[in-house]
């Protein structure tokens, strides 16, 4: 029983942490005004904050509502809702994973280039194979690829709660540069959606492993 208490005040604390990440991501948009946006915007590209914007309000959309997918309470009661919310978040998956392209290719930045588009092929490439696996009857296999996708949805989220941590570990191993704590920013942000992929995909295999081993 402590256990399970333990277990979910934990899981709690870990929603609680990637809810208030992906306020803080969003929140700077929700005033519509470009010099406010955390990423630079490119003169090559006049539509570049609108398209910036509908990425980031309809991933915000598929991370709110893809939780509730999980519910096993909701799975099996209303099962015309959770297809409701699956086509929801399906929809919100392929306009935010066409806009990341975009918006992607007009990243300064190379390795975010990347991590932008390696973010929305994973989450074309977890989705659809989660949208077949249910349209063939094999639900297991639907869970365990829809569990991927929404994996993929959190990188945002968790990406901006390992922040501190890769703070700590670049000040760890070069020491604190020149300009302080403000310049190891940089080069932090340049692999913390990595470190956030990559820490969400082993947990989602892990939970996995679980519930089948």
């Amino acid at each position: 029983m402590r256990m399970n208490g333990n277990n979910r005040l934990a899981r709690s604390v870990v929603f609680l942490l990637l809810a208030a990440a992906a306020i803080f991501a969003i929140a700077p948009y929700l005033l519509f005004d470009p010099a406010y946006s955390r990423v630079k915007l490119s003169p090559a590209l006049s539509i570049h904050y609108p398209l910036l914007l509908v990425h980031i309000f309809t991933s915000f959309l598929a991370l709110a509502t893809g939780w509730i997918q999980f519910v096993p309470g909701i799975r099996a009661k209303y099962v015309h809702l959770h297809r409701l919310i699956g086509r929801i978040y399906l929809g919100c998956i392929a306009v935010g994973g066409i806009t990341a392209l975009v918006v992607g290719m007009y990243t300064e930045s190379f390795i975010r280039q990347l991590a932008f588009i390696t973010l929305a092929l994973l989450w074309f490439i977890t989705s659809w194979k989660g949208y077949r696996r249910i349209r063939q009857g094999r639900l297991e296999e639907h869970r365990l690829w829809m569990l991927r996708s929404y994996a993929v949805t959190l990188v945002a989220a968790t990406a901006r709660v390992v922040t501190p941590l890769c703070l700590l570990a670049y000040i760890a191993s070069h020491g604190t540069p020149a300009g302080g704590v403000q310049a190891a920013i940089g080069p932090v942000l340049e692999v913390n959606i990595w470190v956030g992929l990559v820490l969400n995909l082993l947990i989602c295999e892990w939970i996995f492993a679980r519930r089948t081993g």
